[in-house]
């Protein structure tokens, strides 16, 4: 082969190499996150609508049903307060009588702009109805319970599984 065939050859096979490695796709684009919801009205209506199915899953628990099961709307340390609560319960033998309702439920802080959404809500639930009675069927419901309790509850997780992460009483504040 002569000089000019072999340097013709080299051209050709650097420019077919140019327009196969030119032609080769870039690296994948990085997917932007999606924020779990769209604005706090949006995080605090799917907040609500996943206590109160909560509360009703605890409801039905509180009249003997085993579906649905109150732990599936839990996480972190409101699921464990829940498998320590219940094993008390059976333990000492008590059982919860009545009915207790959600008067209502206000969305108190959300930060949305995060593919993992925090919401934070107060709920007043009334409880005028509600006991809690021993294996004897003696009601031990604390004498200084107020007819409506007011309960803080954080949420966690994306726009698809919100989950109640944390509830406490909301010392101070008033339905």
């Amino acid at each position: 082969m002569t000089t000019r065939t072999r340097s013709v050859a080299v051209v050709l096979v650097a420019i077919a190499l140019g327009q196969l490695l030119g032609c080769a796709p870039g690296p994948a684009p990085v997917p932007t996150p999606t924020p779990a919801f769209a604005s706090e009205e949006e995080a605090f209506a799917a907040a609500e609508e996943v206590y109160r199915a909560y509360f009703d899953a605890l409801s039905a628990r509180a009249r003997g049903d085993s579906e649905p099961d109150p732990q599936e709307f839990l996480t972190s340390l409101a699921l464990e307060s829940d498998i320590e609560a219940q094993r008390s319960l059976r333990e000492w033998g008590l059982r919860a009588s009545g009915e207790a309702k959600i008067l209502s439920f206000r969305g108190t802080e959300a930060s949305v702009g995060e593919p993992t959404a925090k919401v934070e809500g107060m709920v007043c639930i009334d409880v005028s109805e509600f006991r809690v009675v021993d294996a004897g069927g003696i009601d031990v419901t604390p004498p200084d319970r107020g007819d409506v309790v007011a309960q803080l509850v954080e949420f966690s997780g994306d726009g698809d599984n919100l989950l109640i992460a944390h509830e406490d009483s909301a010392d101070g504040e008033t339905c």
